[in-house]
């Protein structure tokens, strides 16, 4: 997204419209998506500069009251500090060191470059350009940056020309004073949205977790007169600041997870950015469960697309494939994380106070989304709710084998962790089940098998005779029960979906969605073919076979993993 700069009040502008005269365009990242800085922001920001620039460095380098702070692409958090104009440098959490640094960039240099060693010298980025003995984490160069790697000076940015930063004070009554136009106007198209959105169903429920945007979302909603009810899911892994705020806004329904994570963790393993099972079982289906009843209808998300890439390709209202006769929209889709707090300070909305504690993200206080600075937080304020989740990383990673670094780097966040990651830690968790094909292709071994569960939920894919399985596209024969040695032919997707599947934990996702009452839960999932109608719907939402490419590892008879 692009960050747009008024040059005449030194203010950031929602939109070029919102200025009287120049704008500039701020170089953020792609990703960006800059907020107001907290209270809690700043004061970490004074403690890394003035620690590693110098007493004082702080105030020489943070002239104006109006501070941003931006994603910057990093391995764990890094925020793009932005003031006057410019971006004044990254504020990053440094995995290798376990702190938190400052790296000035161009526009900074004038503000606090004499407090930095400088190298008489030039380099092309990524060239070794001096030998570290635990000097300072950044030199100056004749036409950039070097940063201290490991041992050695490393060219990490070099310099390019820049529009100078603004001089002229800044405050943020300001900002709202120049945005508060286009601030109105988006919050009518809202408005108008949430009016036609509604007219396609009998009922409208507003979903709010307790964010930032959620806030938004419900304050447009109450100005649009429209009649809707409030909906808030509690997954069991929330903060008490977070349940006490949403106590005190205000809902009329409510879903409930429980302890639902924690009495299924241990047979799914922990959750992972590229394996959310913990998504489906505590959120989707408790609300699934409160909410089906108010069918048809429409469910509005505080959703913006500035929020990852598959909200980018989202559109602004679609049929919820998770919540079958509700249509699903985001009013505020095209807000920017800058327009939704200065729409919340607009229109005096309070905030999860949970911001101003230095949480950015909200939600389930483990998610695997977090970042390794977010779970340090989380350890220093919350220290039983840290301890109970790293006991448990602890035997996990006892019972797998899994190395000491598995835990330091947070490497459970992944099934198949993104390089750089992997080059931190070369540990890996294995898969719930291993499938190994013979050198022919047509028998396979199941580990871990559980026979009467593979056989039971066959019936959801085809005709079950004794121990043979014949569906559309396939056929398998269960050869030997003990052994977990089947024959196949045909699509060996099915058959994919039957293995996860068959490493069942009993969440019981799949029940509540069966509208044929032909499943039930005997400690694992067991299907009744007398009334099983064979529609696929417990196959498409079990979290195992939704994740099966994450939960399934297929390997050949020579062990090469395909």
């Amino acid at each position: 997204m692009r960050l747009y700069w008024s040059v005449q009040d030194n203010v950031p502008v929602v939109s070029r419209r919102c200025a009287e005269q120049g704008v500039r365009i701020v170089p953020t990242s792609k990703i960006s998506d800059p907020r107001p800085a907290t209270n809690a922001d700043l004061e970490l920001l004074r403690r890394v500069v003035d620690e590693q620039f110098g007493s004082g460095a702080y105030n020489e380098l943070i002239r104006s009251e109006v501070v941003l702070f931006g994603r910057a692409p990093y391995l764990d958090t890094a925020y793009e500090v932005i003031s006057d104009g410019g971006v004044l440098g990254h504020l990053f959490f440094d995995l290798y060191e376990m702190r938190w640094y400052f790296k000035p960039l161009e526009q900074s240099i004038d503000r606090i470059g004499h407090r930095m060693e400088t190298l008489s010298l030039g380099g092309k980025r990524g060239e070794i350009v001096g030998r570290a003995d635990g000097g300072p984490k950044f030199k100056l160069l004749e036409n950039g940056l070097a940063e201290r790697v490991g041992g050695k000076y490393v060219v990490a940015r070099v310099f390019k020309p820049r529009d100078t930063l603004l001089e002229e004070k800044s405050s943020w009554n300001r900002v709202l004073k120049v945005n508060e136009p286009c601030l109105l106007s988006d919050e009518s198209k809202a408005i108008r949205f949430v009016w036609r959105a509604s007219k396609r169903a009998d009922k409208t429920i507003v979903s709010f977790s307790g964010g930032k945007d959620s806030s938004a979302l419900l304050e447009v909603v109450r100005r649009s007169g429209v009649d809707h009810l409030v909906y808030f899911n509690d997954t069991g892994l929330e903060l008490p600041e977070t349940l006490k705020f949403v106590e005190g806004v205000g809902y009329d329904v409510v879903g409930n997870a429980g302890n639902a994570f924690w009495e299924n963790v241990d047979g799914f393993g922990p959750p992972a950015r590229d394996y959310r099972w913990c998504c489906k079982v505590i959120k989707l289906l408790p609300t699934y469960r409160a909410l089906r009843d108010l069918a048809p209808g429409l469910t509005l998300v505080g959703q913006r697309k500035f929020e990852s890439l598959a909200r980018m390709r989202s559109p602004p209202i679609w049929r919820n494939r998770w919540l079958p006769g509700f249509l699903t929209g985001a009013p505020i889709n095209e807000w920017s994380a800058l327009e939704t707090w200065l729409y919340l300070r607009l229109r005096s909305v309070k905030t999860n106070p949970l911001y101003e504690r230095g949480f950015e993200r909200l939600g389930c206080y483990l998610c695997p989304a977090s970042r390794l600075s977010e779970f340090e937080k989380l350890k220093e304020q919350y220290p039983s709710l840290w301890e109970r989740w790293h006991s448990f990383l602890l035997e996990y990673a006892s019972k797998e084998g899994l190395g000491e670094c598995w835990i330091k780097y947070g490497m459970w966040r992944w099934i198949h962790p993104p390089r750089r990651m992997g080059q931190l830690c070369p540990e890996r968790r294995r898969a719930l089940v291993t499938v190994t094909f013979d050198s022919h292709g047509k028998h396979l071994t199941i580990d871990p098998f559980d026979g009467e569960t593979f056989i039971s939920l066959a019936h959801s894919l085809g005709e079950v005779m004794n121990e043979r399985v014949s569906g559309r596209g396939f056929e398998i024969e269960v050869i030997n029960l003990d052994r977990g040695l089947l024959a196949y032919k045909g699509e060996l997707e099915k058959v994919r979906v039957l293995i996860a599947r068959s490493a069942c934990t009993g969440c019981g996702v799949c029940r509540e969605y069966c509208e044929s009452g032909a499943i039930e839960i005997q400690g694992k999932a067991r299907i009744l073919p007398d009334k099983c109608a064979r529609c696929g719907i417990c196959n498409d939402v079990c979290p195992l076979s939704f994740y099966r490419d994450k939960v399934v590892e297929v390997r050949s008879a020579d062990q090469r993993a395909h």
